[in-house]
């Protein structure tokens, strides 16, 4: 008997190692935990099970709520309008695309812009490329960052794939030529793939995924958290709450140690190579085939609703006012709203700010489009 509940155990330890080094499977997971809130029907198909063990709090009420699972912030975050473009609506021969990060990812923006057919969206995030344009439509570009991932920004280091001097001279980015490969893959040993399975990089927290992150651990996550919250003042090291207690707040954001933190000092010099390195990539998009580039910079929430707490560094602002791009200016209108235009327990803007930027978007665009 002992024996048979040993083999048993070694089966199930199998069986959970191989679907937490199977990327494929934790994706898919991952997709049915985190965005199952998004489609109806996901909900109603084995309600019971997938209640208790697949569906996840983690992203439902926020990513910060997610990682810190205090229940005093824990808001249910309502779904994004659609921005479809409408039937009947006169062609206008141009495609806006928008190169950018999480604040426009998984947005419905093909009808947000007046003077736009289409919007094209490529997340920086992730490798793309390179961008072939159509040449029977003018393409205007949009570079979209978080006020955080605007610190250190160099196109040579994202991952887009560009075409190379000699494909833009030849206009390969234009023609129907098949698309420049790239370098070969390095050879991998057997010894080197044995060593990246065993040692997998995401093996335990794939693991934690599988067994854990399930809406049945909720109470237990947020009754640790809650004590070390009331009792010692701990909280996950992700997060920070705002000075007046009302959202949580991404602490790369507020941390000076990190990079992108808003209040860490930005001197002139710094400054000035960001410029320059938004210059290279706006020049590069315009060798491509874009007519116009405009730069839109989106506020972290601290700078809105807690820049107080230690002294600004206003790169966003200073970075508007030195640059020749065109820009969606966002920081003062953002200041001066007096609605809550993030979420209160996601590093994100909610609905409303998204309409907002939308709203702002649309006058400059429209206003330099020439």
């Amino acid at each position: 008997m002992r024996k048979i509940a040993g083999l048993f155990v070694l089966i199930i330890s199998v069986v959970l190692l191989g679907s937490a080094m199977n990327q494929s499977f934790v994706i898919t997971i991952k997709h049915e935990k985190y965005f199952d809130h998004l489609n109806p029907q996901m909900i109603q198909e084995n309600a019971l099970y997938k209640a208790a063990f697949i569906h996840s709090d983690r992203w439902r009420y926020g990513d910060l709520y997610g990682v810190s699972y205090l229940p005093q912030y824990k808001f249910e975050l309502e779904p994004f309008k659609q921005y479809n473009r409408q039937p009947g609506r006169q062609n206008t021969d141009r495609v806006l695309y928008i190169i950018g990060d999480s604040f426009l990812a998984d947005k419905t923006l093909s009808g947000a812009f007046d003077a736009f057919d289409n919007v094209v969206f490529l997340d920086r995030r992730f490798a793309f490329g390179p961008i072939k344009l159509d040449t029977t439509k003018q393409n205007y570009l949009v570079m979209e960052f978080a006020e955080r991932n605007l610190n250190g920004y160099d196109i040579n280091k994202t991952y887009e794939i560009r075409w190379t001097t000699d494909n833009i001279k030849n206009a390969v980015n234009f023609s129907n030529a098949p698309l420049p490969g790239g370098s070969p893959l390095p050879h991998e040993s057997i010894f080197d793939r044995l060593s990246r399975i065993i040692f997998h990089k995401d093996l335990s927290r794939n693991l934690e995924l599988i067994l854990f992150d399930n809406k049945l651990a909720t109470p237990f996550k947020e009754a640790k958290a809650s004590l070390n919250y009331e009792l010692f003042g701990r909280i996950a090291n992700e997060v920070v709450v705002s000075s007046d207690k009302r959202r949580l707040l991404f602490n790369t954001t507020v941390d000076t140690t990190s990079v992108q933190s808003a209040f860490r000092y930005k001197t002139e010099h710094a400054v000035d190579s960001l410029i320059r390195n938004l210059d290279i990539a706006r020049n590069y998009y315009l060798a491509i085939g874009f007519k116009k580039v405009f730069l839109s910079v989106i506020p972290n929430p601290v700078s809105i609703y807690d820049d107080q707490r230690m002294p600004y560094n206003h790169l966003l602002e200073r970075v508007e006012q030195k640059t020749n791009l065109p820009v969606v200016p966002l920081y003062k209108i953002f200041k001066a709203d007096k609605r809550n235009l993030f979420y209160r327990s996601d590093s994100h803007w909610n609905p409303l700010g998204l309409d907002v930027w939308v709203s702002e978007a649309n006058k400059v665009l429209t206003s330099n489009l020439n």
